[in-house]
């Protein structure tokens, strides 16, 4: 695995899209910086990210055989793989939050953004950003947002996480590349064990503003959830169709 550090950059993904192909053997490869100044969440979303506090990482992968109905998954093994990692660092009280957040104590501080190049229905590069809040603590009003530094009460260092975060990506290569869709059950399992609301009715807010009172019952293949309300009915959502009442 080939890794690039860089001191400041707009954005890891963008980088990688930009200025990245494969070699002859398709080396997989990790970009990094403590710098990011133009990250960005899924659906365009904006990343706030103080320079030197936070952690900002981009793994390009060139898989095999790898259709474009299945990238969901990649969401779905990336959360698991970082609430794994986080749960090594004893970070408190984790959950994964739908689609691909990861919560402390009910807050964010992590986030995934998935992109891919495809060509004739393969995806021929995969890009997985990793977004880690660690040392910030002001985050310009955005109440739902943390870092490891308010959930732990103490400084870390970036360096020292960074290097124990790609040891981790560098020893689950495989499941990057292709292992993760010969376990789909499994994985699709575990997640929703770790997922925030799973099987536990919590308020929501529809997109047109109303409040409704749901559980999440299951994830389908295209990336939506399925719900269930208080009178049985079974209903599913698309990101950013409802938004989590805390």
């Amino acid at each position: 695995m080939k890794i690039i550090k860089i001191d400041a950059i707009n954005s890891t993904n963008d980088y990688i899209k930009e200025k990245i192909n494969p070699d002859k053997k398709k080396t997989p490869i990790v970009v990094y910086t403590f710098n990011q100044k133009m990250g960005k969440g899924q659906r365009g979303n904006k990343w706030v990210s103080e320079p030197g506090k936070n952690i900002a990482l981009s793994l390009a992968v060139f898989p095999k055989n790898f259709i474009v109905k299945d990238l969901f998954y990649v969401n779905i093994f990336t959360s698991l793989f970082l609430y794994k990692f986080f749960k090594k660092q004893k970070i408190k009280k984790l959950k994964i939050k739908w689609p691909n957040d990861i919560l402390s104590e009910k807050k964010k501080f992590c986030g995934i953004l998935c992109e891919s190049v495809v060509k004739k229905n393969i995806v021929e590069k995969l890009i997985i950003g990793i977004g880690i809040n660690v040392n910030q603590t002001d985050f310009k009003g955005l109440k739902n947002a943390s870092s490891i530094k308010l959930t732990s009460d103490k400084s870390i260092n970036l360096d020292s996480l960074c290097d124990k975060l790609i040891q981790e990506i560098d020893k689950n290569l495989s499941f990057f590349k292709s292992s993760m869709f010969i376990k789909k059950k499994e994985i699709l399992s575990e997640y929703l064990t770790n997922l925030f609301g799973f099987k536990l009715f919590k308020s929501y807010r529809l997109s047109n503003g109303k409040k409704i009172k749901i559980k999440i019952i299951g994830v389908n293949n295209d990336g939506s959830i399925k719900t269930e309300n208080e009178n049985g009915d079974i209903k599913k959502y698309y990101f950013k169709e409802f938004q989590l009442i805390y």
